[in-house]
């Protein structure tokens, strides 16, 4: 039976990078909003000789991914899937960061446990931010109720509570939504692992990818504060990642599961360790 590989935010930088890579192996699915782009990327992947197929998602919503899941089963069995699909506090505001950030891996990682073959790997992609603040146990509690009626309220409470101003609710944001990437994809490692499947995180820093060109352009101070953090004094590039997740996919990872794995250039270490000069 053919073996797929799904991969969400799959017309972006570093979706298209790991389809390059998963592609030598699997058929791939590419899912988007963006109808337009994920034709551009299906075109650019079938033109390397690659099998790939498309299905616009939006993954705040439940059907619809619900519905990428079954369209991903009915081409084959399904082996990875890796869901890059997410929005940072650039260009969106703090509500729809929550909705994006968090329902969707919620329904992601939800949808796709049942039909994940035996061997396969799901990668929720989280950020080097969920590493900026510590979570006390307010966060774990608001987390937990994951799956209660009004959970999404809770985290908007959750989130009005730290104060007004629209940039750092924005920001505060985008770090509870990547905290509980990586909380709730560690939840799942044991119901997982009885299916003999593996689930984790990566968390990437600063890649030069679209949606950092953005940050580049609007906030070039910021950037530059962003890259005088690092250590490797670059900006990651989309193939790293790419290589990264291929391996974690591999059966030589076959022992890698629910862990965070924090891809940042050593820029988390070199802010909060004292370093050696």
């Amino acid at each position: 039976m053919k073996m797929i590989s799904v991969i969400t935010g799959g017309s972006g930088g570093m979706g298209k990078a790991i389809a390059r890579e998963l592609g030598k192996d699997t058929a791939v699915v590419l899912a988007a909003r963006n109808e337009q782009k994920l034709l551009a990327a299906q075109k650019e992947l079938k033109e390397l000789g690659y099998e790939v197929y498309t299905f616009q998602t939006d993954i705040q919503n439940e059907k619809q991914v619900q519905d990428l899941a079954s369209y991903a089963a009915s081409l084959g069995s399904i082996k990875n899937v890796i869901h890059t699909s997410g929005v940072s506090p650039t260009d969106t505001d703090a509500d729809s960061i929550l909705r994006i950030n968090v329902l969707g891996t919620l329904y992601v990682t939800n949808a796709f446990y049942p039909l994940l073959a035996e061997g396969g790997t799901l990668i929720n992609f989280a950020s080097v931010a969920a590493y900026t603040m510590e979570p006390d146990s307010k966060w774990y509690e608001v987390y937990d109720s994951w799956n209660e009626e009004g959970f999404l309220g809770r985290l908007q409470e959750f989130l009005a509570a730290s104060g007004d101003d629209p940039f750092f609710r924005a920001g505060f944001a985008y770090v509870l939504s990547k905290r509980f990437v990586i909380y709730y994809s560690q939840k799942n490692v044991l119901r997982f692992g009885k299916k003999k499947c593996r689930i984790l995180s990566v968390s990437p820093g600063s890649y030069l990818t679209p949606m950092h060109q953005k940050l580049i352009d609007n906030q070039p101070d910021t950037a530059e504060s962003q890259l005088d953090l690092i250590p490797a004094a670059r900006w990651g590039h989309p193939y790293e990642i790419a290589a990264l997740t291929a391996f974690l996919c591999s059966s030589g990872a076959g022992f890698i599961s629910g862990v965070d794995i924090l891809a940042d250039g050593g820029q988390t270490a070199n802010t909060f360790i004292e370093q050696l000069e």
